[in-house]
């Protein structure tokens, strides 16, 4: 069930006044005795903040990563040209093949069903063609402003997480975390005790996962994948393991292009 916020007045017998903010389940299902119990606002907002601070970008991190994202929109656009050239070249081949066909048909050294079904199989071909040149043309580098955008948020957060502005930290908790935060046992967490429920595989995932290898491995290690930040080829797929993303900016990068190429 959903958490509510309840404002409570303490008065002491020797006239001293507290003000408190307790968090608590709503109780709103009659039919499920909810055992959690409250946890003060202040002790929220440490957890809030603490879980925050691990999706933040490092200022070093991100001097790193902004030169990557400038050579990789350059590589990007070297990669989505050869792709077109090539694409065109196959383009005019099939061209080729469907006048030589056509020429076949017409001198009646082809049958007509044999015709018919070359020609839909070479025009299917080439409309796939001219469709992925369209798209990569139209999207390739769709990816760079969102990840630049990402990058600088993502940076604000440390500040957000340390300051007092629990407005602010409530916007950002929803953008980082969205619906996906559990309270259990006065503590907040990512994901449900029983483990059934998980937190997204996404950009902020992968970002706290650098957090926590950064203590196990260089951080050229984590910074860096084998392939810089820049879509690699148009068709990029997500069934790729995770076990292999073990780079941060591989892991952006994989997860940015994927939303920019499968819309």
């Amino acid at each position: 069930m959903s958490i509510t916020g309840e404002y409570r007045v303490k008065k002491q017998k020797n006239g001293n006044v507290h003000d408190y903010i307790y968090y608590h389940c709503t109780k709103k299902n009659k039919s499920i005795k909810c055992p959690e119990p409250c946890i003060r606002q202040e002790e929220l907002d440490k957890q809030i903040s603490s879980l925050l601070q691990k999706v933040s970008l490092p200022a070093d991190w991100a001097e790193e990563l902004f030169p990557m994202l400038k050579r990789d929109k350059k590589g990007s656009a070297q990669s989505c040209s050869a792709f077109v050239q090539e694409a065109r070249e196959k383009i005019g081949e099939i061209k080729l093949k469907l006048q030589r066909l056509l020429d076949g048909y017409l001198e009646q050294d082809i049958e007509r069903e044999a015709y018919r079904a070359e020609k839909a199989k070479l025009l299917s071909v080439k409309k796939s063609l001219e469709e992925q040149m369209t798209k990569l043309e139209q999207k390739q580098d769709d990816w760079v402003e969102p990840m630049r955008k990402w990058l600088n948020y993502a940076q604000t957060l440390g500040k957000i997480a340390s300051d007092n502005n629990l407005f602010e930290k409530k916007v950002a908790a929803k953008e980082v975390f969205g619906s996906n935060l559990f309270l259990a046992n006065r503590e907040a967490r990512l994901a449900a005790p029983s483990g059934l429920d998980s937190p997204p595989q996404n950009q902020w995932a992968a970002l706290r996962a650098a957090h926590e290898m950064v203590s196990e491995k260089p951080k050229s290690m984590v910074l860096v994948g084998g392939t810089g930040i820049g879509p690699v080829t148009f068709s990029m797929s997500m069934k790729r393991s995770t076990t292999e993303l073990t780079a941060l900016i591989f892991l952006l990068k994989f997860y940015m292009v994927f939303q920019i190429f499968s819309r």
